[in-house]
């Protein structure tokens, strides 16, 4: 494989992915297109399904597709990967609303990666642990998701993402793509 389409209209995923290319000899190149993404409870399906879809909007290539969920055990995985239309609709406060009467506070952020490699489908996942936390606190969310505001990971108890230091960021950061699904796909390419 010489080249490979991450087909995503997220600049900002791309130029993240794109720097860590910069190591392999393959061309990463962004396919801006809007995929049709299932509103459905398992990320499983959504991501087979965006495969599915990159792979006909360029039949032969090489295609990476991704996607991201927050799931929140208490609420039986809600909202999942169908965290845009919820912070739409419901937003943190409403999260927050119906964690009131919940003591189990875990939470997760969950990241799928799907690639063609021009043969087969292969898929990379992992998972971030933390908890979630009574009120919205911190103010820099960093051009992310408005859930730093009430997600605490586990590195850092008590803080949440949105209030911890540049320097706490960098190492969140770090630890995080240790075992990363894009660590994960980067040693696949490797391979």
């Amino acid at each position: 494989m010489q080249e490979l389409f991450f087909v995503t209209t997220n600049q900002a995923k791309f130029d993240s992915l794109a720097r860590r290319f910069q190591q392999l000899p393959i061309a990463l190149k962004q396919h801006s297109t809007e995929l049709n993404e299932l509103q459905l409870m398992t990320g499983e399906a959504i991501i087979r399904h965006k495969l599915q879809q990159a792979k006909k909007l360029l039949p032969g290539k090489a295609v990476l597709v991704d996607d991201r969920g927050f799931s929140i055990p208490a609420l039986n995985g809600f909202p999942g990967p169908l965290v845009k239309p919820v912070l739409q609709t419901l937003g943190i406060g409403g999260i927050l609303k119906l964690m009131e009467d919940q003591t189990d506070r875990r939470a997760s952020f969950i990241s799928t990666l799907g690639l063609f490699d021009g043969q087969q489908d292969h898929y990379f996942m992992d998972e971030e642990p933390g908890v979630i936390v009574h009120e919205p606190r911190g103010e820099n969310l960093r051009g992310w998701t408005e859930l730093l505001l009430i997600y605490s990971p586990a590195e850092f108890p008590g803080k949440t993402l949105a209030e911890i230091s540049n320097e706490e960021w960098h190492q969140h950061i770090a630890s995080q793509t240790k075992n990363d699904c894009r660590r994960q796909l980067m040693e696949f390419l490797q391979k």
